[in-house]
């Protein structure tokens, strides 16, 4: 492991604007805004100088946030930690018993992730990224 990448935090869309001008104000700067069609969701990403808050918000009903929000409503999501290479490193957990939610998966900044399995974390979705936020 790298370093912590970014805490993702999941946003209804109907709190998305309030909640991004929000973080706005608490943070001094302005986010960059992503749609990401594959995952049916948008993304605001705050830039820290050692770490990035995202905000996620659905764009079509049946997307993993959008189940997520259904359960929870306006939660952290996941965190990420960054790592050299998300497939070794993969291939390292499943071979510590770890059990991968997603992989080969596409990210924010257009690279390969990985999510770990809740039920391998106690409860926490983790999330494994290659490129710096």
């Amino acid at each position: 492991m790298v370093r912590l990448s970014h805490v993702a935090l999941a946003v209804a869309p109907e709190d998305y604007e309030k909640v991004k001008g929000n973080f706005v104000k608490l943070l001094g700067t302005e986010p960059e805004e992503k749609d990401l069609p594959h995952a049916k969701l948008r993304v605001a990403i705050f830039k820290l100088p050692n770490v990035s808050i995202e905000l996620l918000t659905p764009t079509r009903e049946g997307s993993d946030i959008d189940r997520f929000l259904q359960k929870r409503g306006n939660a952290v999501h996941h965190i990420a930690l960054q790592v050299e290479d998300v497939e070794r490193e993969t291939e390292r957990l499943e071979g510590e018993g770890f059990k991968m939610a997603k992989k080969g998966y596409k990210g924010a900044k257009g690279g390969s992730v990985a999510f770990i399995h809740p039920k391998a974390t106690g409860g926490f979705l983790i999330e494994l990224v290659e490129e710096e936020y």
